[in-house]
């Protein structure tokens, strides 16, 4: 999100470097080539990484297969993580991965727990397996779940439904582990993912969306149902017709109580860069009500039931094709410009759009 690469060293005063006496000097035939000034050269990268990442505006981002966050927003990342042997075979090569099938789940949605164990890289089946769940809130912890564990193949899992025990919960909820194995002492572990339960959601996508064209940007209307009016956030990734990812948008701002509209915007330039060609699908649409300063801070909106093909056909030359030139922008610009004629050191910017 916003941020700006700026000055991180005082400005070089170059009248006050020392002077240095000129010595008898036996000159080459081909005089030297003048040393390069890495100030500049590093402020002039800087400069165009900086106009590379603000060619649209905040609300636009520009995506890829590996974007995996954008794509993948309740994707998890836990990996193997190494574990002990016993007192009598300390040195034993075990590994464990402790993890579900998403970081965030809403209403009624089942989440899938699985634990899975490894030695000396072969998979063991972990034995006398436990699992229990619990909130984890201020004001302290609610009834806990133990959940029921099966055998998949050589890992044990669990299917659990927190909606069922707190649909007026909201936050943060840890599924706690005990197992062992032939060899390996009792060990235990962890995990955490974000619940919204059905009570607490603060409102749904009705299904309803409308595509146009709006001053050479794709505008997607899109109707939801607000049950608790706030500030909310909403996100959604664009595909071409070849099923690429190319472009990301987010609608941020308050909204109240009952049926409104919200706009996702695409910048034309995103589909120029892109070379983009339609129909475009909208994917991955997902919101929240946020709570800032608050817990938990944020409620989940649970997903559309089916991604959203543009109705209108659109060609290519129908966006608009100009960077987003936008005041601040060329005000960082011109203040990248001065730094470097006046010899600052400048970092590379690590910023996302433009405000």
């Amino acid at each position: 999100m916003p941020g700006s690469g700026g000055v991180s060293m005082p400005d070089i005063d170059k009248a006050t470097l020392p002077v240095i006496e000129e010595t008898e000097t036996k000159l080459s035939a081909d005089p030297p080539e003048p040393e390069k000034d890495v100030y500049e050269e590093a402020g002039i990268e800087a400069l165009e990484q900086y106009k590379r990442k603000t060619r649209y505006p905040p609300t636009t981002r520009r995506i890829a297969g590996d974007s995996h966050d954008l794509l993948n927003p309740g994707a998890r990342h836990e990996q193997r993580h190494k574990l002990p042997g016993d007192r009598n075979h300390p040195n034993l090569d075990w590994e464990v991965l402790f993890t579900a099938d998403r970081y965030f789940v809403r209403a009624k949605e089942p989440v899938l727990v699985s634990l899975q164990l490894w030695n000396n890289g072969n998979p063991v089946l972990p034995g006398k397996v436990s699992m229990v769940a619990r909130t984890v809130s201020e004001s302290g912890n609610m009834n806990s779940v133990r959940l029921v564990t099966r055998t998949d193949g050589t890992a044990r899992t669990a299917v659990f439904r927190p909606n069922e025990h707190w649909p007026e919960y909201a936050g943060q909820i840890r599924v706690t582990t005990e197992f062992s194995a032939e060899g390996l002492e009792p060990q235990g572990g962890s995990l955490d993912f974000f619940f919204t339960g059905t009570r607490r959601i603060p409102a749904v996508f009705t299904g309803k969306i409308n595509d146009r064209l709006d001053n050479g940007d794709l505008v997607f209307d899109i109707e939801m149902d607000v049950k608790s009016a706030g500030l909310f956030r909403i996100d959604g990734n664009l595909f071409d017709v070849s099923g690429q990812p190319f472009g990301w948008a987010r609608f941020e701002g308050q909204l109240p109580a009952g049926p409104v509209l919200i706009s996702l915007r695409f910048y034309g330039l995103l589909f120029h860069d892109a070379q983009a060609a339609g129909p475009y699908v909208l994917k991955n649409l997902h919101g929240a009500r946020l709570r800032p300063g608050k817990i938990p801070h944020k409620e989940d909106m649970p997903e559309p039931a089916s991604d959203y093909v543009t109705a209108a056909h659109y060609e290519l030359d129908r966006f608009r094709a100009e960077v987003n030139n936008s005041p601040r922008r060329q005000k960082m610009i011109e203040m990248y410009e001065d730094a470097i004629r006046r010899g600052v050191k400048l970092t590379v910017p690590a910023y996302d759009g433009d405000g």
